[in-house]
């Protein structure tokens, strides 16, 4: 993991040594073991890149960057997991290597085989690459965006960065807050990150995973191209090869995802993911890390204990309330210029403050299982209103007998709804907002998105992975781990799995009832049977007002009411209700909209320099 930013743009406009100062000591939590820069000139343009390293894997000098060859140069944050692999692929070619790094391995990937490597690579990436024979720079992005890279442009000059906070340092002008974004995320905290490609400024956007862009030097300007995209494909695979298949691709991407040449730790819950990963790095010096709720239906420590112990896993269990919240959101944002899409980013935040104490730098979670293997119950009851006749009354019937009962959330448990039904394709997105969050608006209003299938249950799918959770996961993960300076790694978000996964058949999704029945089925040997057996997903939720000691509460609420953005769009005389309530009276949607508040209004005193 790497902090890293840069500038391509004529010689007279170039950004001062100040700038670059300034970029570098932004970008020095996301890299605090190098720093460098690099500038290449070209007739009247020039191209700085600008890094800061976090050493992961090859910890020696020789594999700072910039790194460059006589072909061409590279920034990098991220990890190529399969270097090994790709470096005996390259040298059969006859390509020599100086480093242990991956970093080495992408360049030298890149002046081979130039945009046709990105199909090759396995792994999480935000890179800027400078080829200097055919002299053009790329900007990419790995294809679930785990990476974050953001960019600028002005008619004279392109600036970009894996951090907002860093490339408006390098921007030769203040940048301003986009107003519509800002509502979009009131509305929608945990999903607007997906809807588009622009962020919460209005200067800056941001590119989307799965895309390149390579600039023209001629006239600076940009030509976006996506080089992947997820199909569902049907194969004739029966359900017991898929179960052995699916075996071996985890044990595959948990093990390239185990390589560093450093002290790694694993994010521990109850579920079949997490669970998963412990039980196939059983034997490896791990530590786990659990966050514990003291509300009784969100503490999993029973099956968390239960995991440590027979994956032989040191275990730190850590509670998630009383924390110093306020001060560790104010930090996130103050060091990012982002808005966090969830509480549980709080939840993160408080395990990535003592993991890093005890000396770890790579995280190991369980992301993306929900979203390749339907995880969520919402995508039961998608898969149920997708089929028809007799396939529809079998499943109604298992649904009411085995899956009804551990659904807390009243909108999903009647799937008879019409409302429910004529909506379909926004299932997961409107769930819960519609209607819920509109009356504390000033104005109602819905945003559309895109609609991948007729089919409701692969909609919605596609809906989690590029649309709401993934993009929202991916946001937090990153700005989190990296503000503690740490690596986050997500092995479920694997290409070559998601791919495999999606060209089954739909009812292997939930073959027998069983929710995630792909995963469940392939770890029952491995993973202890009380938890393969436990059909309820618990989550983790604590109420907004929780997270935050006692003595901090009366200032959240003060912060909230001073903002002058969010009462553009929402009515202060409701909103004002809503936080003297007390907390078990606030629901899960109304506790996301005050944390949503309470971002924007950290986020906006930043940038007009108030005091927080």
């Amino acid at each position: 993991m790497c902090g890293f930013a840069g500038y391509i743009g004529l010689k007279k406009t170039k950004p001062s040594t100040r700038q670059l100062d300034k970029t570098l000591k932004i970008l020095f939590r996301r890299g605090p073991d190098s720093k460098g820069k690099k500038l290449h000139t070209f007739d009247d343009k020039i191209i700085h890149l600008i890094h800061t390293r976090l050493s992961i894997i090859d910890l020696q000098e020789i594999s700072n960057q910039p790194f460059e060859d006589e072909h061409g140069s590279i920034i990098f944050n991220g990890m190529i997991y399969n270097y090994l692999e790709l470096k005996v692929l390259l040298k059969k070619k006859g390509v020599k290597f100086n480093t242990n790094s991956d970093t080495e391995v992408l360049l030298k990937m890149l002046n081979v085989f130039g945009t046709n490597s990105l199909n090759m690579l396995d792994g999480m990436w935000s890179f800027a690459y400078y080829n200097k024979k055919s002299n053009y720079l790329m900007l990419c992005r790995d294809r679930f965006g785990e990476k974050p890279l953001y960019f600028a442009k002005n008619k004279r000059n392109i600036y970009f960065s894996n951090s907002i906070k860093a490339l408006s340092a390098l921007y030769p002008k203040k940048i301003s807050l986009n107003k519509n974004k800002i509502e979009e995320y009131l509305r929608y905290p945990d999903k607007s990150s997906g809807l588009n490609h622009l962020t919460f400024f209005n200067q800056i956007e941001s590119l989307e995973p799965g895309c390149f862009l390579k600039v023209n030097f001629k006239n600076l300007t940009l030509s976006r191209k996506k080089y992947w995209n997820l199909k569902v494909k049907s194969t004739n695979i029966n359900y017991n090869d898929a179960i052995k298949k699916i075996k071996n691709l985890t044990s595959e991407v948990i093990k390239t995802r185990t390589r560093s040449d450093v002290k790694s730790c694993l994010l521990l819950s109850g579920g079949l993911d997490s669970n998963t990963i412990a039980a196939k790095i059983k034997g490896k010096s791990f530590a786990a890390y659990s966050l514990i709720s003291s509300d009784k239906k969100y503490n999993e420590s029973k099956f968390i204990k239960m995991s440590a112990k027979s994956n032989n896993l040191k275990l730190h269990l850590i509670p998630s309330e009383n924390s110093n919240s306020l001060f560790i959101l104010k930090d996130l944002i103050r060091n990012s210029y982002n808005l966090i899409p969830a509480t549980t980013a709080l939840g993160f935040a408080i395990l990535c403050e003592k993991i890093k104490k005890d000396k770890n730098k790579v995280i190991l979670t369980g992301a993306g299982g929900d979203e390749i293997f339907a995880g969520y119950y919402v995508n039961f009851l998608a898969q149920i209103l997708s089929f028809k006749g007799s396939k529809l009354n079998e499943k109604k019937i298992f649904w009411e007998n085995n899956i009804k009962k551990f659904i807390r959330n009243p909108l999903l448990k009647n799937f008879q709804d019409k409302k429910l039904k004529k909506n379909l394709h926004r299932l997961n997105f409107f769930i819960e907002e519609d209607g819920l969050l509109n009356k504390y608006f000033l104005k109602q209003k819905k945003y559309k998105i895109k609609k991948y299938f007729k089919d409701p249950f692969y909609n919605n799918m596609f809906q989690n992975l590029f649309c709401q959770s993934i993009p929202a996961q991916n946001i937090q993960y990153d700005l989190v781990s990296m503000n503690y300076s740490l690596e986050s790694r997500a092995p479920f978000l694997s290409h070559k799995l998601a791919e495999y996964v999606y060209s089954l058949k739909k009812d292997f999704f939930m073959y027998k009832g069983q929710t995630k029945s792909l995963l469940r089925d392939s770890i029952k040997k491995i993973v202890h049977k009380n938890i393969t057996s436990n059909y309820e997903k618990t989550g983790f939720y604590s109420p907004f007002m929780s997270f935050f000691k006692k003595k901090d509460q009366k200032n959240v609420i003060d912060l909230i009411v001073r903002s002058k953005v969010i009462f553009k769009f929402i009515s202060k005389k409701r909103l004002l209700i809503l936080l003297n309530k007390k907390s078990k009276h606030i629901s899960h949607t109304e506790s996301k909209l005050l944390f949503a508040c309470l971002n924007v209004t950290i986020l906006e005193q930043l940038i007009y320099k108030k005091s927080i």
